[in-house]
């Protein structure tokens, strides 16, 4: 199943270059419906470039420090907790992380590497 979400610039080129590998969510009703091996069809905001991503892992905790505590700030593209949750906190107001619990999805960008060739650049 392919999921479509809307992304700020800042984390769509964390999880575009690699150095994020974990999406940080709260696991409300759309959050819920995402599965192992579905598709995260990413949208970046700012200038509407596209990113696909396979969720490869998916990890539910009780809040956003637990999740930040067990995956670690490397992994989401941080160099540590503060700077996470400083993000986390502008993202997620602190009624809706009471609310709901936090997900973290394993990613692996989907790269196309098939090209269109004209016929002269085939027959080279």
């Amino acid at each position: 199943m392919k999921h479509v979400l809307s992304v700020h610039e800042f984390s769509f080129n964390k999880i575009k270059k690699g150095t994020r590998r974990v999406g940080v969510h709260l696991l409300d009703k759309q959050m819920q419906k995402v599965k192992l091996h579905d598709v995260i069809e990413m949208h970046n905001v700012s200038d509407g470039d596209v990113l696909e991503c396979e969720v490869v892992g998916i990890a539910i905790f009780d809040n956003m420090e637990d999740l930040v505590d067990a995956i670690g700030p490397h992994a989401l593209g941080y160099d540590n907790k503060e700077e996470v949750m400083v993000r986390v906190n502008r993202l997620f107001s602190k009624e809706m992380q009471d609310t709901f619990n936090a997900v973290g999805f394993y990613l692996r960008p989907i790269v196309s590497w098939a090209r269109v060739m004209s016929r002269s650049e085939y027959e080279r």
